[in-house]
């Protein structure tokens, strides 16, 4: 079952579509419009809290499907409640995932995306197509790596953090819990947790309600 009907969602039913032994069996949405709907071939089968009931018997997993750090958050633990697990990490055929990486449940690598020797990625990230996790980085929990990012060796990025499309985090660098990194932006050094950097080299600025919506 996949969580989300957005954007994000048809990424994600393409992505889980090409891997064998996997079947999307539909997807839910709280957004009573998207019912009925169909999804890369999947219909949109109700709301979230419909989860246990719905799809044929045997359904066991979910994965949230959702941009947004905080509400992949919320809706995690919603499908926890329901009786449903997380699925367990997924990659993208043509994603690379070193064999000494750690990847968490409810993760998902794009297509192009490159997770290196040693690197620990958390649980529920989306690691976004092209982006670059190098050896020995750190990823916490509920954290999105927008398209064509790229951690440098050694950094870490906090839980619900967002780092942006083509953005850069210089090697051993920290990224905040709840930090957001805009597009394009060259961190070369530490960023302290709930703030918004932008820029080259990436500096401290007000947060701004379409900056916090880079993917």
């Amino acid at each position: 079952m996949v969580i989300g009907a957005g954007g994000h969602a048809r990424v994600v039913v393409d992505l889980l579509g090409l891997l064998p032994g996997l079947e999307v069996v539909g997807l839910l949405d709280d957004d009573p419009v998207l019912h009925g709907a169909w999804v890369e071939s999947r219909p949109v089968l109700g709301r979230i809290e419909s989860a246990p009931g719905l799809g044929p018997p045997g359904v066991r997993y979910a994965v949230v499907a959702v941009g947004d750090n905080a509400l992949r958050q919320r809706l995690a633990r919603q499908v926890l409640r329901s009786g449903l697990e997380l699925l367990p990490a997924v990659a993208h055929p043509k994603s690379v995932v070193a064999s000494s990486a750690r990847v968490g449940r409810g993760t998902v690598i794009m297509a192009g995306a490159v997770v290196n020797a040693g690197a620990r990625v958390g649980e529920n990230v989306i690691v976004n197509t092209g982006s670059v996790v190098e050896h020995d980085c750190l990823v916490g929990d509920f954290a999105h790596l927008a398209p064509g990012c790229c951690l440098g060796g050694g950094a870490q990025v906090g839980r619900g953090a967002l780092v942006g499309m083509r953005a850069v985090v210089l090697p051993r660098c920290r990224v905040g819990a709840e930090a957001v990194v805009g597009a394009g932006a060259v961190v070369v050094r530490d960023v302290p947790g709930g703030q918004v950097v932008y820029g080259v080299p990436a500096r401290a600025r007000p947060r701004v309600k379409e900056l916090a919506r880079t993917r």
